[in-house]
């Protein structure tokens, strides 16, 4: 492996973990005490908190996927664009669950919907992450 290749997967791996530690983040939100709040505002801004947070780690998993891609390309690694494609969509699919978070009625819905959000941006972080590290 050259040293282009070699920084390539360094700055890949690295958005990899950044986006770990920002799906653990959106994780921890889904237990904030102010969804079980007798008021709706307090409810409200937790909502919105939670899915700001899927949202960003969307992003991040994105951002990983793409410098997967990049640094699999670079060595030459066989399936790496339909793994690219998977990860992007999976997190499509978990961003756009993201955006209805606040939209769900009752804390309890508001959850379920984020904890969909949650795997689905899991499976993508996963199928990025393959694209880093080879087992």
């Amino acid at each position: 492996m050259n040293d282009e290749q070699s920084k390539r997967i360094a700055e890949a791996a690295d958005a990899i973990v950044q986006a770990a530690e920002a799906l653990d983040d959106a994780r921890e939100t889904m237990s904030d005490r102010r969804f079980d709040s007798e008021h709706e505002r307090e409810r409200s801004a937790a909502a919105q908190q939670l899915a700001s947070r899927v949202d960003g780690a969307a992003k991040r998993i994105e951002e990983a996927a793409r410098k997967g891609a990049v640094a699999a390309a670079a060595a030459a690694r066989a399936g790496a664009y339909q793994r690219y494609r998977d990860a992007a969509a999976a997190a499509k699919q978990g961003r756009a669950l993201g955006r209805t978070i606040a939209d769900q009625d009752g804390s309890s819905a508001k959850r379920t919907r984020a904890n969909e959000a949650i795997e689905k941006l899991a499976e993508a972080l996963q199928t990025a992450s393959e694209l880093v590290f080879i087992e």
